[in-house]
């Protein structure tokens, strides 16, 4: 498990409740509303858990963002948005799912885009354990596309000094998309930038 375990109380009795349940009732609401919009009542509310027991369990507020961007990066990064890119069998084509993924994002009701890119937009000067959560996303993001476009290389797909400059370039671009999606940007400027991606992963940079 991730170091979130450091930001939490120490040993005590077991638990009443579901770790994961709660973690991901705050991570949803934290996602959609961020961390100056979700207060403690909704928290609670969102959680079934009162607000003493949040605090006993987890610490502060930013203990629980904390441990919810960890959540977050177990049980949809990698387990579902990163993961795959990274440990996938296929080169460009990995890529493009990954990119297909992203792009489901755009199409449903209310878009939230990523709960990782939103705290980086939202704290202008974050906290430490922020920081390292935030950091840690871009350096797994940058680290499953070089992965994929390692692999596009061993099936003649891509050059050798290719890797490097199209996962650097790639790693703000997807931000970037992240930022739109969750301002509600229009779909086609969402829809445009995913297609430079598109053509910067099979054709690199102009």
């Amino acid at each position: 498990m991730t170091d979130s375990k450091i930001s939490r109380r120490g040993p005590g009795r077991p638990r009443g409740f579901d770790d994961a349940t709660v973690l991901g009732a705050a991570m949803r609401l934290f996602w959609r509303d961020g961390y100056s919009g979700a207060s403690m009542p909704e928290i609670s509310a969102a959680t079934g858990l009162s607000t003493s027991s949040l605090y006993n369990a987890y610490g502060s507020k930013l203990d629980l963002l904390v441990a919810a961007l960890d959540h977050y990066s177990d049980t949809v990064l990698d387990s579902f948005m990163l993961g795959p890119l990274a440990g996938g069998a296929e080169g460009l084509a990995d890529i493009d799912a990954f990119l297909d993924r992203l792009g489901a994002a755009v199409d449903v009701t209310h878009p939230w885009g990523c709960l990782t890119v939103n705290t980086i937009a939202e704290f202008r000067d974050p906290p430490p354990a922020v920081a390292a959560r935030t950091a840690r996303y871009r350096s797994q993001l940058r680290q499953a596309l070089h992965a994929a476009l390692s692999r596009a290389h061993g099936l003649g797909e891509v050059p050798a000094d290719a890797v490097d400059r199209r996962a650097d370039a790639l790693v703000p671009i997807v931000v970037a998309f992240n930022l739109l999606v969750a301002a509600q940007a229009p779909a086609s400027e969402t829809h445009d930038l995913l297609a430079a991606a598109r053509s910067l992963t099979h054709r690199g940079l102009p």
